[in-house]
């Protein structure tokens, strides 16, 4: 279970990238995240359990996510994560998706 936020622990004024004095909603969310809800989370996507997610599948989540991605776009995310380059994301991937992404 997430820890709950205190207003003592959020930066003040405009000690946000953005400028504004409060955080997202997203921010708090994912500021959150343990480890095991990530791994959670990845099991979601690996929907075949088989440890990792298959490139394929990876662009149906980010097409679902963002209908508005482009096929270069999504060529584009998959590379950055795809790092091996053999058309899976396995968990140490996914991880390093999901702390560039928040």
């Amino acid at each position: 279970m997430p820890a709950e936020i205190v207003a003592d622990d959020l930066p003040e004024g405009d000690d946000y990238p953005d400028g504004s004095s409060e955080p997202e909603v997203e921010d708090l969310l994912c500021a959150e995240l343990t480890t095991e809800e990530l791994k959670a989370a990845f099991r979601l996507f690996d929907d075949t359990g088989e440890g990792f997610i298959r490139v394929e599948r990876f662009r149906v989540i980010l097409k679902e996510i963002d209908d508005e991605f482009s096929e270069e776009e999504l060529d584009d995310i998959i590379a950055e994560v795809d790092l091996d380059k053999s058309a899976t994301i396995d968990f140490q991937e996914f991880l390093k998706l999901m702390s560039r992404i928040w």
